[in-house]
């Protein structure tokens, strides 16, 4: 009996780490950690900013992800995840008539993922996907009516958001369950600028593949 329990002790781990090496046919949870840097604006490219928020402050800082992959082959996977942040939703810019506002901001993730199995140990990781993004940023604007006078003659309220859709490409390192990658998020259609304006976002990530579903 004693012989048999030390059998399992030594071949159970070693089963185990089988089952988390092959991957295809099977989902996994993960979870991890993102932080987004500043946007960067393309040259020229940046036109007059709409009021009530700052876009650097809202779109950079940490985030936290949780989301499910499944491999249609040992290297090949589709993916989908939930970023959650807790963030900038509306301030005071100019003097103009919005409060200042933070609370959680959620983001939608689609991805398409291969592993190139080209080191010794770990794989190079290739990410490709959709973003939808600042979700649950609805606020409340207050636009105050001049006359020619310049006499107050009416308030206007709106529901507005900063939702907005971006491009995601990442380039990273995978090691057993764990995987870091760096990437960036690319966009014009925002509600930041009266205009298209093209900004990226770039990030890096840590992510922990939990269990094999």
């Amino acid at each position: 009996m004693k012989m048999r329990l030390l059998l399992l002790l030594i071949l159970l781990p070693t089963y185990l780490m089988s089952q988390e090496t092959f991957r295809d046919k099977s989902f996994f949870l993960n979870f991890g950690t993102e932080f987004r840097i500043t946007p960067i604006y393309r040259n020229g490219d940046q036109s007059i900013t709409t009021n009530f928020i700052n876009p650097d402050l809202q779109n950079s800082g940490p985030a936290i992800n949780i989301g499910v992959d499944y491999y249609f082959t040992q290297n090949f996977s589709a993916g989908f995840k939930t970023s959650i942040r807790y963030d900038l939703i509306t301030t005071n810019i100019d003097g103009l008539s919005s409060n200042t506002e933070r609370g959680l901001l959620f983001g939608y993730h689609f991805n398409l993922n291969y592993h190139f199995q080209i080191f010794t140990k770990g794989d190079l990781l290739v990410d490709l996907g959709l973003s939808l993004l600042n979700r649950n940023s609805e606020y409340t604007r207050n636009e105050t009516v001049f006359n020619e006078e310049g006499d107050v003659v009416a308030s206007n309220t709106y529901m507005d958001n900063y939702n907005f859709s971006a491009n995601k490409i990442s380039l990273g390192y995978a090691k057993g369950r764990s995987r870091i990658m760096t990437g960036i998020y690319i966009s014009r259609n925002t509600k930041y600028f009266e205009d298209k304006t093209t900004f990226i976002i770039p990030h890096i990530s840590f992510t922990y593949r939990l269990a094999k579903l």
